[in-house]
């Protein structure tokens, strides 16, 4: 299971908020916002399913210049360990 701080992680991360800019202000404007995950912090691992939950900072640079929300997000393994899923919050 990757980490909060693993780059495959924060990439699925920036995607999914790159989707959600697109959903809210439009396409363009998605697109001409650069993204970053910052401060990644750890809250809580399961020992036994080994998922994660994470908190972080979500940098959004643009034009305007650059501001950061606090978002926190999980990282779950599917029953069969194939694969993994990140959910966002705080969009």
């Amino acid at each position: 299971m990757p980490a909060c701080n693993d780059s495959e992680t924060k990439e699925l991360v920036m995607e999914i908020a790159h989707d959600e800019l697109a959903r809210q202000a439009g396409q363009r404007i998605a697109d001409a916002v650069k993204l970053d995950v910052l401060a990644v912090r750890t809250q809580h691992t399961n020992e036994q399913t080994g998922s994660h939950e994470c908190a972080a900072e979500l940098s959004m640079s643009g034009e305007g210049g650059t501001n950061e929300v606090s978002i926190t997000y999980t990282v779950e393994g599917t029953d069969d360990g194939d694969s993994f899923y990140v959910n966002v919050f705080g969009l």
